[in-house]
């Protein structure tokens, strides 16, 4: 067996090969171009068993991961913080790219981690159109805090306005791809539909939720909220460390950004979710530890709807 780590940026990727006492490195460009340059590279060295390695890191990493898992079979994702855990036990004080990629090999010989499997082309697609429809938000946002800075009526007023509609024309557009995607397919459709049983949760965050938790890889709700990143960290030791909980942010963060304005309606609402925050509240709980706490209950409860394919009912809120 071969072991390939790989150090993604956005532009290229470092690879380094580590075959028995032999080792080798190259940058290539992160493209299908690129893709296509890693395989004749492993081609050449013979490498027919491979298990590569490499961080999720954003979004670049994809494509890689992909071109690697179907030609070569093997392939592990994993969170950058296992990486950097590793090179400081390594006691590595060099950080460059091609460091990187090595310390990322020998973290595959050595760790054995999970092997990544891809998500199905619909949660693929999905994940695509939310982050699409991100950035026009985003971006209409820009253009309404350019408009009210600048005073100035006439030409530039009308052009602004022009920009923002057609954004909305475009957000709109992308709304209904989502819809026309996950109808299109029953268990998706049935799927979303149960989720937006659960107080707080639109169709939005369910298409969120069917993008983002990979159901196949968490072994239960603990799992799923850890996955968000949303699992309490205590940090306490002997007499003198007593530092307040936190959540461990170690996770996918674009679902948490989806699961926080849920977690605000339920906060205002009468729902079971409503009054276990109530609770919270009423026990001395800062509205930061009590919104971190409804979402992951949300979390937690989308995970078991998706498990059991049933809608929500009040008795699953404890």
């Amino acid at each position: 067996m071969d072991f390939l780590g790989i150090d993604i940026s956005k532009g290229d990727f470092h690879a380094h090969l580590l075959q028995g006492n032999r080792s080798a490195k190259k940058v290539f460009p992160n493209s299908l171009v690129g893709y296509k340059q890693l395989g004749k590279w492993l081609d050449n060295r013979k490498s027919s068993e491979l298990h590569a390695c490499m961080e999720a890191t954003g979004a670049y990493w994809l494509g890689t991961a992909m071109f690697l898992h179907s030609h070569y079979g093997m392939v592990s994702v994993v969170n950058p913080t296992c990486i950097k855990m590793f090179a400081r036990s390594k006691l590595r004080r060099t950080k460059t790219d091609s460091v990187d990629a090595e310390i990322i090999a020998e973290y595959c010989i050595t760790q054995n981690p999970r092997v990544w499997v891809p998500p199905a082309k619909e949660s693929l697609e999905i994940r695509a159109l939310l982050t699409y429809r991100d950035e026009l938000v985003a971006e209409k946002l820009r253009i309404k805090q350019i408009s009210t800075s600048v005073h100035e009526a006439g030409v530039f007023q009308a052009t602004a306005t022009q920009h923002r509609e057609k954004l909305e024309e475009f957000i709109e557009n992308v709304e209904q791809q989502l819809r026309v995607l996950i109808q299109s397919t029953p268990e998706l459709s049935i799927a979303a539909k149960n989720l937006q049983t659960i107080p707080g949760i639109g169709w939005l965050t369910a298409a969120s939720l069917l993008a983002r938790l990979p159901m196949d890889r968490l072994a239960n709700s603990k799992a799923a909220a850890a996955h968000a990143g949303l699992a309490p960290r205590e940090r306490q030791s002997g007499t003198s460390v007593h530092g307040r909980a936190r959540i461990c942010k170690t996770g996918d963060a674009h679902l948490r950004k989806a699961l926080y304005m849920p977690a605000l309606a339920v906060l205002r609402g009468s729902s079971p979710l409503g009054q276990f925050a109530a609770r919270l509240s009423a026990a001395g709980k800062t509205g930061k530890v009590v919104v971190v706490a409804v979402m992951r209950k949300l979390v937690t409860i989308a995970y078991a709807i998706l498990k059991s394919g049933k809608p929500y009912s009040v008795p699953a809120v404890s």
